[in-house]
């Protein structure tokens, strides 16, 4: 088989995960090294990583976050799970008829006879919502960044729901409110400080569903407020939900390797620069592959930035 079809079928082997790494006992395992002149260097300053040895393929970690070779694997990790909102109500006379809820149990189906089934559980104490003096209009309003590491359960998705409620008028003027959302991020953040965005106002998903009064729901559209409720005068009873899309806050994307040598090039060495003071642990990984298998070799340092 020639070079060119053994590359592309390495491609096929570790195109998605760069260094999907096996062993065949009739692959030989690569002869490599890397080296560099020192240990230490300041930033912004050039390492050079010198190569010696010819894996088919060569792939580099730079030990920065979201390229370490310990998170290659890796799809879950627990951090503090935070959501924060922004709301607004206006008009009306009805108080606290906006609450939040959340779901571990909820079966995807969005309809209201699924909704029902599911078990939800308020949290609108947790977080500062947008008040209003009766007939008047309330100001954009954050919660406030709040925990809820607490809720999210291992191997499941977790839903969102704002359910609105209004009270039946007996007179002939609206008293229900009218509400709109802003802002919905919903972040984990990791032991090492960052910071993933999982969700927001404009990627949760919403959707709509309706209980009482089928002629007023929720209205979900892609500039601010994303999401929002306007009752249109009603004098008769309404509760409406609007539904996140399933959610997983502590799934993370492994982090992936650069590739540095192909199967048909020549690599003596390696170029890099680092922008941040720290302590990392680098990492080649060199591969020989055909089209019975692979197998390769990992070469780690520790490279100290001032």
């Amino acid at each position: 088989m020639n070079k060119i079809h053994t590359w592309r079928l390495i491609i096929g082997l570790i195109g998605l995960t760069l260094i999907y790494s096996c062993k065949d006992k009739n692959v030989e395992a690569p002869e490599f090294n890397v080296d560099t002149d020192k240990a230490e260097y300041k930033v912004g300053e050039v390492v050079n990583f010198k190569i010696s040895g010819d894996p088919d393929v060569i792939s580099f970690y730079s030990g920065e976050k979201g390229k370490e070779y310990q998170f290659k694997d890796r799809t879950t990790a627990n951090g503090k799970v935070s959501l924060s909102m922004t709301t607004q109500v206006l008009f009306g006379r009805q108080p606290n008829n906006l609450a939040l809820l959340y779901s571990t149990d909820f079966n995807g189906l969005y309809d209201a006879a699924n909704v029902r089934a599911a078990t939800w559980t308020d949290i609108t104490s947790r977080f500062k919502l947008s008040t209003v003096v009766p007939g008047g209009s309330g100001v954009q309003t954050p919660s406030g960044v709040v925990d809820i590491s607490d809720l999210p359960v291992s191997g499941k998705p977790i839903y969102f729901a704002f359910k609105y409620t209004g009270d039946a008028v007996t007179g002939t003027t609206p008293t229900q409110n009218t509400w709109r959302v802003y802002a919905f991020d919903l972040t984990n953040t990791l032991p090492d400080g960052s910071v993933l965005n999982v969700s927001s106002a404009s990627t949760a998903g919403w959707l709509a569903i309706d209980f009482v009064n089928t002629a007023n729901k929720w209205t979900i559209q892609t500039a601010a407020p994303f999401i929002f409720f306007n009752p249109n005068s009603t004098l008769v009873a309404s509760e409406d939900w609007a539904l996140t899309k399933a959610l997983f806050p502590n799934n993370v994307d492994p982090d992936v390797a650069a590739p540095i040598k192909t199967y048909l090039q020549t690599v003596n060495d390696y170029k890099y620069t680092y922008t941040t003071p720290g302590t990392y642990t680098v990492t080649f990984v060199g591969t020989n592959g055909k089209n019975t298998g692979s197998s390769s070799v990992v070469k780690q340092l520790t490279i100290v930035v001032k």
